[in-house]
């Protein structure tokens, strides 16, 4: 089965709300409110429109397996592009996050404005992590920060996007 990403649309909310679990949530601050997730839908979807977020489904065969995106972002004092993902627990540990992160350097490669693809999971987020090694990420050390309102320590991770593919 191969993976494929689409860009997000307003038959996607129930992958937000689907991720909205405790167990998903543990390295990004906890489960949001219904108005929160809404706020965040129309971000995705307004988001190409306005240049950020550039926000996808993972998609294998025709179902929603998790989301991906890049944005506009600063890393060590200068413009970046930054990437996060998320893939629903029932399809974890089957490829479609490598294959999801692969597919959006693909189109930052081709869509982005910047050189630099960073992504930063928490430092207690292992499968983040690993798949940041996986892709070709390169670590480059740890920030402390806040997200919601809560401390967290984040791994940075930088790919070259100007490398030949």
């Amino acid at each position: 089965m191969g993976y494929r990403i689409r860009r997000w649309t307003d038959a996607d909310l129930p992958v937000l709300h689907a991720a909205n679990v405790p167990e998903m949530m543990e390295h990004l601050a906890g489960p949001e409110t219904d108005a929160r997730l809404a706020r965040r839908h129309e971000q995705y979807i307004r988001g190409w429109d306005s240049g950020r977020p550039h926000m996808f489904t993972i998609r294998r065969d025709d179902a929603a397996v998790g989301s991906i995106g890049w944005w506009e972002s600063e890393w060590d004092g200068s413009p970046c592009l930054e990437t996060g993902w998320m893939v629903l627990p029932e399809f974890q540990r089957q490829g479609a996050a490598t294959a999801g992160v692969r597919l959006v350097i693909e189109d930052a490669r081709e869509r982005g404005t910047l050189p630099v693809l960073m992504a930063c999971p928490n430092v207690d987020n292992a499968a983040s992590n690993a798949l940041c090694r996986t892709v070709g990420f390169t670590h480059r050390g740890t920030l402390d920060d806040e997200y919601r309102g809560v401390p967290m320590t984040l791994n940075m991770w930088t790919y070259d996007l100007e490398e030949a593919a």
